[in-house]
């Protein structure tokens, strides 16, 4: 699979006051850029001024992937080990 970067890779913030939308991004991809063993929690939340979590995922050392959200949801992890950046699948 291709995909286009569309902005900045940033750490995600850790907390939901500063969850983020990475832009209103739809697809985003997400990588644990830390060794050792330990995992992360990513959250993705409704994007509201009092947020409710819609979906959570654990996310490994060295691991990469690309999750679909809606632009407004916003995301946060458990460490600013874990990056995100804004991408469009390419095909």
């Amino acid at each position: 699979m291709r995909f286009k970067i569309l902005g900045t890779e940033i750490a995600l913030p850790t907390n939901t006051g500063t969850a983020s939308t990475i832009g209103g991004a739809t697809e985003v991809r997400v990588i644990h850029d830390a060794g050792g063993n330990t995992t992360h929690l990513v959250s993705i939340t409704d994007g509201a001024v009092s947020p409710t979590t819609v979906a959570t995922f654990s996310i490994a050392p060295s691991e990469s992937l690309v999750i679909r959200k809606l632009a407004t949801q916003k995301i946060f992890a458990s460490n600013d080990d874990v990056r995100a950046v804004a991408v469009s699948y390419q095909g």
